[in-house]
């Protein structure tokens, strides 16, 4: 939707917040509100549930690779976050 560009930078913004472990967690609520502060109601709303919706796909696309076999070397973090967002830097 036109003006709503911005919200795709600051998913990937709001990304750097979130916990990586056994596995990528969602970006925590309190980082949605701290920048949402001071906006209409309505809006703040509307922005955590796209971020949501962005983020279930997201946690999807990162959580769900098959569980890697014995003869499977583990796949960190870092290489899961690249692969997930291998399109938005064009490779």
């Amino acid at each position: 939707m036109d003006g709503f560009a911005g919200w795709y930078a600051d998913f990937w913004r709001l990304s750097s917040e979130r916990q990586v472990g056994f596995g990528v967690g969602p970006i925590p609520a309190s980082k949605i509100e701290d920048h949402t502060r001071g906006w209409l109601t309505e809006d703040a709303d509307m922005f955590e549930h796209c971020i949501r919706e962005m983020d279930g796909v997201y946690m999807k696309k990162v959580n769900s690779s098959d569980q890697p076999s014995t003869d499977q070397p583990a796949v960190s973090p870092r290489e899961a976050f690249r692969a997930a967002t291998a399109n938005r830097r064009g490779r």
